[in-house]
């Protein structure tokens, strides 16, 4: 009988523990946020939508300042990529859904996958040429970009720095 009990209360404190693990696991992680409105262009790479700020997840668009270079003229890749942006922002509500991002430097940051229907917002703007893929984060818009590289779309018409090294060249550092 003892042996009995005993093994019942094994069973149910394992339980217990178990549940309480589950329970532990779920609370790390969180909540999927979906927010939906119509969305402000805050920069060429983020948007807020009902309030809420994203960076678009798995891109890095052209900084606004930043200048890039076609047939060795100077082309104003940066407001373009944020006019860009905007005209894409006007077509309709946009859906954000909250994503992680693990990267110590970047995990701060609230990142969102975003779309107006069914267009992915960061995938067309590597499509035009406007951003580029950030292979770190995400590898979900390294074929668009391969195919943007290839059709000379945008930026890559012609000769550019990455966002990163330009913010970088603007910090003073040199990569």
């Amino acid at each position: 009988m003892r042996r009995g009990l005993a093994t019942a209360m094994a069973v149910v404190m394992a339980g217990v523990f178990g549940a309480c693990d589950v329970i532990a696991q779920a609370a790390d992680k969180p909540a999927e946020v979906s927010v939906s409105g119509r969305a402000r262009v805050i920069s060429s790479d983020v948007v807020e939508v009902s309030g809420k700020r994203f960076f678009l997840y798995g891109i890095d668009a052209f900084e606004d300042a930043q200048t890039c270079f076609i047939n060795g003229k100077p082309w104003q890749c940066g407001s373009n990529a944020y006019r860009a942006l905007q005209i894409l922002a006007d077509e309709g509500p946009m859906t954000c859904l909250q994503r992680e991002d693990t990267d110590r430097k970047r995990r701060t940051m609230t990142w969102g996958t975003c779309k107006i229907g069914s267009k992915d917002i960061a995938q067309e703007m590597v499509r035009q040429g406007m951003a580029v893929a950030l292979r770190d984060q995400s590898t979900d818009y390294v074929a668009t970009e391969d195919a943007a590289k290839k059709a000379n779309a945008g930026a890559w018409a012609g000769n550019f720095v990455t966002p990163w090294d330009f913010r970088d060249q603007m910090r003073g550092i040199t990569p």
